[in-house]
């Protein structure tokens, strides 16, 4: 048979399946090589992150204070425990009112700090002013609450001899229930709303000037423009900090009550997580303290979602 003519009918079906398997092939390559590139984030988080909370959530169905050999297994008695205790209704309650401080402060007050600053520019003034305010940040919580420690001091710390010398008496910042809680939240708001202020701050200087100045143009004065011009353009930032403000602010706690109060005085101070924390580290009660991480994991989620369900839709996404 001469060489060019074409090839028969087996030939042809044999070629064809063959170039099918190799486009069947080329696909599930494709399909694949993601899931390769991930493989490595996977599974650093399955191991570190998926894997603590899997062990966790079954600890909290036992009694195991990592002596024992063994544990047991107690079902919801961790829960029915920690649930009854009237340390947990402080923590949880104290845990609602840090949120309802500090929430909105470091939400609100960092946008308008930004917005102060974006209008001073790139001058010397303006550099000085977002690295003072930015540097609180770097600090430690267990440094800034020490450095605290000697402001707050009832006998001889800094704002007591400023009331004592327009005249007034010292207080009790941190001994008091009904300043401590305060004096604590104002340490943890000085030390985390820098990061929030130069999230805006990006944001605001990355809107486009043209903007601006038609608004100008058009007398929109300063706060006119800040909330029907900026806020809009810089939602998609604002709704990061508030998903991670809200989750953050139990975590924030425990460094500077850890420092200065101890979780006093009578619980007056202390949230969910550090609640969490003399469980397990104090008293060596990890079902316990289990219990309360998976109580604690289930309230986050939950604002978490309420977050995305009912704020996400007022975000502007370009």
């Amino acid at each position: 048979m001469d060489v060019s003519d074409p090839p028969s009918g087996p030939a042809m079906a044999r070629d064809g399946a063959d170039s099918a398997w190799r486009e069947r092939g080329k696909a599930l390559w494709r399909a694949i090589v993601p899931y390769i590139f991930v493989a490595p984030a996977l599974l650093f988080v399955g191991v570190f992150l998926y894997l603590p909370i899997a062990f966790s959530a079954g600890l909290s169905f036992s009694d195991w204070n990592f002596v024992r050999p063994e544990a047991h297994w107690v079902g919801l008695e961790n829960y029915r425990i920690v649930l009854s205790d009237p340390s947990f209704h402080a923590a949880a309650l104290n845990t609602l009112v840090y949120t309802l401080i500090l929430a909105p402060l470091q939400i609100v007050v960092p946008l308008l700090l930004a917005r102060l600053l974006a209008g001073l520019g790139r001058s010397r003034m303006g550099d000085f002013y977002k690295s003072a305010l930015f540097l609180p940040t770097i600090v430690s919580f267990s440094i800034a609450g020490a450095s605290w420690l000697w402001i707050f001091n009832s006998i001889n710390g800094f704002l007591n001899a400023v009331l004592r010398l327009v005249g007034m008496d010292g207080l009790r910042w941190l001994e008091s229930p009904d300043l401590a809680i305060w004096s604590v939240s104002t340490v943890v708001f000085w030390k985390a709303s820098g990061l929030n202020m130069i999230l805006y701050l990006a944001a605001l200087t990355a809107i486009p000037r043209e903007l601006i100045e038609a608004s100008r143009l058009d007398a929109a004065g300063p706060w006119r423009r800040l909330w029907q011009i900026e806020v809009p353009l810089i939602s998609p930032t604002i709704f990061f900090v508030m998903i991670t403000t809200v989750m953050s602010v139990m975590d924030d706690i425990v460094g500077v009550v850890g420092v200065m109060t101890d979780g006093g005085p009578v619980d007056a101070t202390t949230n969910l997580l550090y609640y969490l924390y003399q469980k397990g580290m104090q008293f060596f009660q990890f079902g316990h303290a289990s219990a309360v991480a998976i109580i604690i994991a289930a309230i986050v989620g939950l604002i978490t979602w309420l977050q995305f369900r009912f704020m996400e839709r007022q975000v502007h996404y370009e």
